[in-house]
Parts: C-alpha cells; structure tokens; sequence
C-alpha cells in the first residue's frame, strides 16, 4: 500500500498512556510506533500525546533522540498551539479494542478535519460514532494494516535475486527488530550504496510511505507480499527486510516464518534483549540459547542451497548500565562467536562488516 502521505508533513503522534517513563514501566514496547518515527521518520514531528506523562520533552524519555519535540497531556491543547496536519497512532496495543478515551479524542481530531493515520488492530471506520463523523471522506482515516487483495502465493522467488537480502530475526518478539533494521540500512546510504528497506509492519510502512504490515495479511498471502516487496527492489545494492515477530513466540512465529520464505535472505542479523528470559508471549515458552536460536533459523531457510547464515547479533541493553552492556555485549561474542554490539548506544559498523559487501 501507499500512504500518499508528504514524508514532510507536520503531525503529532498519539501515545496516550503509553509514552512517559512510568507507563513503559508497566507497558514495555506500546509506544514502539512513536519510537519508531521519532527516531526514523522525516516528518515535521511538532510533539506527542500522553497525559500520563510526567516529562516535558521526548529527549527525557528517548535521550538518542535530540531534537527538543515537546509532551502534550491535552489533546486539545496540542492541536490548537500546533496545528498538525495529521495525527498518527504511536501506540501498538495487542488486541482489537478501541478504548473509549482514545475515541473521545479521535473524534476531536476528526470532527476539526485532521486525519489519522492508524497501525493498530482496531479498524476505525468501523465505530459507529466515528463513522457518523467521518461520512463519506474516506482520507480522514488512513489505515496501515489494511490487508490488500491481488497478493500472490509465495515461491521463494527471491532466491534470484543474487545480491545481499539481509532479514533481521529475534529470538522474542518487540524486542529492537525494526531498530537494527534501520540502523544497518541508514548505514548503508552513509557508505554510498543503493540500500533498499522493506517495511512489513505498520510503524516503517508510516515511516516509509509504503509496504505491506504482513500480519494483517491471509495466511497463505503472507509470504506472497514480502516476495513482491523484495522483487520490487532487486535492483538494489543491498535489500534489508524488516523482520516481525520471533519463531520463539506462540503468537507470532507464523508471520516469521513468512518473511523468511517471502524474503528468501542471503543474510540474517538475530536481535537479543539479554534480560529476556521468557517469550513476551507466554512465560510457558522459555527463549533457548543463542546457539540454538540460530541453527533452527538458518534451517529454515528455502532453497537449503541459498546457504544463508545469521552473521552478527543485535543486542538490545536497554536498562542495563553502560558496564553492563559492554559485559553482555563480550559474552554473546563469546558465545556465538558472532560480532555483537547494541546498535543504539554503540552503533551498527561491526555487525555490518560481517556482510562482507
């Protein structure tokens, strides 16, 4: 899909009690969307929305994230000093439930004419309240998990694409997939070549403007449409494919498996949060050692002839001190006699060495 969206547009992300210090004490990865475009987006961002945040800007909450975008408690507040053109949904709640206190705002925001750009699961044209608002005027709801028709069958037909395919995995779920991603891919352009990102789920699909959220699509679709991403993009140097889920959770391991056959890789990069103990899924679903992780990924990967190997991993320290990290950083070196490092405190440059380009 198209978002039809100008990358430059003024828009305020709605996080509401999930972006402050204290929500993601009790809610770990809601607010990954607005991570996700105040970290890689090209839109004017004149600020967020939470009204349970206690901190005034986005740096005392993202320090990575320099820019001094200001934290709204009122919706209303927000839209009349700042005038966006749009508002995006910065939070990725499980479910399809719309709380009734983000429907009070949409409502505000729509009945003054600013759409919404929506990932989560809930289809907003589909409340009553909001659809007596909204009428006929379709473009005031733009939605990023809608699942298109005219998909394909997947048929490892990315196999012939004989340059790098580079697929992050992980081994759990909402545990820095996207991050790694883009860091790898920016880190690509800074050194000169044509690197191609494919965005599969709906935070880069708003970031990038286009793509499929690949699970919102019909099963047997779901492999289809990475395919037709990564073939639309062959003529790339360098193709990094966003991963999704983890084939560690019970939840979400099918739209894995999905992007591994859809993208066919060269190459994958694991993502690991060492404090991770359990699947964020089920605490039934022990995560195995990293060892372990990366035999059953790289099996899986069709044609066997493809030889893909996972060739670095991404450690994810957020929490941990600075000593901490760089501790957890060596052991997994040890361990997987892979180049590690966390890609947000210490940068990209080794795991992309390892693709030897």
């Amino acid at each position: 899909m198209n978002l039809n969206i100008n990358p430059k547009a003024k828009i305020l992300i709605y996080a509401e009690g999930s972006f402050g210090k204290n929500a993601r004490k009790q809610f770990l990865v809601r607010a990954k969307t607005a991570d996700g475009l105040l970290r890689f987006s090209n839109y004017e961002i004149l600020g967020v929305i939470d009204s349970t945040a206690k901190e005034k800007y986005v740096k005392e909450v993202l320090p990575d994230v320099k820019l001094n975008i200001p934290i709204f408690i009122e919706s209303g507040k927000a839209c009349f000093e700042v005038e966006p053109e749009y508002i995006f949904i910065g939070v990725a709640p499980e479910g399809d439930s719309l709380p009734d206190s983000w429907k009070k705002d949409f409502i505000f925001f729509l009945e003054r004419g600013i759409p919404i750009v929506s990932g989560i699961h809930f289809d907003l044209t589909l409340d009553k309240d909001i659809k007596k608002v909204i009428g006929d005027n379709t473009k005031l709801i733009v939605n990023t998990r809608k699942s298109p028709t005219g998909l394909n069958v997947g048929s490892a037909l990315s196999y012939n694409i004989k340059k790098p395919i580079v697929l992050t995995i992980g081994t759990d779920a909402a545990i820095g997939k996207m991050t790694a991603t883009y860091k790898l891919h920016n880190l690509a352009l800074v050194k000169g070549l044509n690197s191609a990102f494919i965005p599969t789920g709906q935070t880069t699909i708003m970031i990038e403007g286009w793509g499929y959220s690949v699970d919102a699509i019909i099963g047997d679709f779901m492999a289809g449409s990475v395919e037709e991403m990564v073939l639309s993009k062959k003529d790339s140097d360098i193709i990094f494919v966003e991963g999704q889920g983890s084939i560690f959770h019970p939840g979400f391991s099918n739209t894995t498996i999905s992007l591994i056959h859809g993208a066919v890789p060269t190459h994958m990069i694991l993502v690991h949060r060492p404090q991770r103990i359990y699947s964020i899924g089920s605490d039934l679903v022990k995560l195995p050692p990293l060892n372990e992780v990366i035999k059953v990924y790289e099996s899986l990967v069709l044609p066997k002839d493809r030889g893909c190997k996972v060739v670095g991993v991404a450690l994810n320290t957020k929490g941990l001190s600075d000593e901490q990290a760089k501790i957890e950083i060596k052991k997994t070196e040890k361990e997987t006699g892979l180049p590690t490092n966390d890609v947000i405190r210490y940068g990209a440059e080794n795991i992309f060495e390892s693709l030897k380009l």
